[in-house]
């Protein structure tokens, strides 16, 4: 009895074992399969439009060439630098995943990491709320003139070096609250004041974009005020929300002036940790994964908001079908 009942366990994870080798085949198979599909859909579009049917214009190599210098080389050096790990010969290195496995295993890491995009969060939904009002006037305001101005003021900090405006800022803290130095509040209040233009500006393309005869429609069929604007403006200003958000959270969570000057060396975010394991004689390979593991991040942030924006513009022209029809 005892025998049949091993031989039926024996079996009975034998064919669990088989199950997941075949889930995990099939789940190989398909993301093959969707991999495949996306390249052709890629390369039928690639070849479908125009500039691959007249040529690159000569005109455009020039920076196709920068950016092969300055940007893709560069990010495919870390990108190496992230798998490869010194084996005492300065000719060999040993290809593997430490450099990522100690960033997971380290609470530190994944903490300062977190730190970085909650701050970056909440700096960018009190930025939206300030920057939504300008858009709006900017956007809707009858004299040109003072539109024109605002559009002046809210370009004018971009012209300016972003180191004197944060040495400004914590002149500012110094002078004024300088117990607030080195807190989260600090922290955010830099992250709104340094990129608040890079919310304004996409809010107000959406705004200015947005049919006026949309909005005497919705007034001429006897909504009030509050109504237009939540079931017209709003709803049409959210792409633009998205985008400005998204702006202001990838460049604020890796932005390290605000951390060196703003947090006055409390508060360690995942920036500063980058620069100490890259500048300060720490582990380069460790620094390059960290730098690749934050790009991931900011990267599926801005695909996130693009696909969110989509279906946003999706419905809209759902709803303007049905309205046709």
């Amino acid at each position: 009895m005892e025998n049949k009942k091993g031989n039926n366990f024996v079996t009975k994870i034998k064919k669990t074992t088989k199950k997941v080798n075949r889930s995990i085949k099939n789940g190989f198979h398909k993301t093959a399969a969707w991999f495949r599909g996306k390249s052709l859909t890629v390369s039928y579009q690639v070849k479908k439009s125009q500039w691959f049917k007249k040529g690159l214009n000569p005109l455009l190599w020039p920076y196709l060439v920068l950016m092969i210098l300055l940007i893709l080389i560069p990010l495919l050096i870390i990108l190496l630098y992230s798998f490869i790990q010194p084996t005492g010969n300065n000719l060999v290195f040993a290809l593997n995943f430490e450099n990522f496995v100690n960033f997971f295993s380290e609470k530190a890491f994944v903490i300062s990491l977190l730190l970085a995009l909650g701050y970056s969060f909440i700096a960018a939904i009190i930025a939206i709320i300030i920057a939504y009002p300008v858009a709006y006037v900017m956007a809707f305001c009858r004299s040109k003139l003072l539109s024109k101005n605002i559009w002046i003021l809210v370009t004018l900090p971009i012209w300016i070096n972003m180191l004197l405006k944060i040495i400004g800022l914590q002149t500012l803290f110094n002078l004024i609250a300088p117990g607030l130095l080195g807190t989260p509040v600090s922290i955010v209040i830099g992250m709104v004041y340094a990129f608040l233009p890079f919310v304004i500006l996409p809010i107000y393309n959406s705004l200015d974009k947005i049919d006026k005869s949309l909005i005497e429609a919705s007034r001429d069929l006897g909504a009030n005020s509050f109504k237009t604007f939540w079931k017209v403006v709003f709803r049409h200003s959210i792409p633009g929300i998205l985008a400005g958000g998204t702006l202001l959270l990838v460049q604020a969570a890796t932005s390290l002036l605000i951390v060196k000057f703003m947090g006055n060396g409390q508060i360690s975010m995942i920036v500063e940790v980058i620069e100490s394991y890259f500048f300060k004689g720490g582990n380069f390979g460790l620094g390059a994964a960290i730098s690749v593991v934050l790009a991931l991040v900011v990267f599926l942030l801005i695909v996130v908001s693009g696909w969110i924006s989509k279906q946003f513009e999706t419905k809209k022209r759902g709803r303007r079908y049905e309205k046709l029809s």
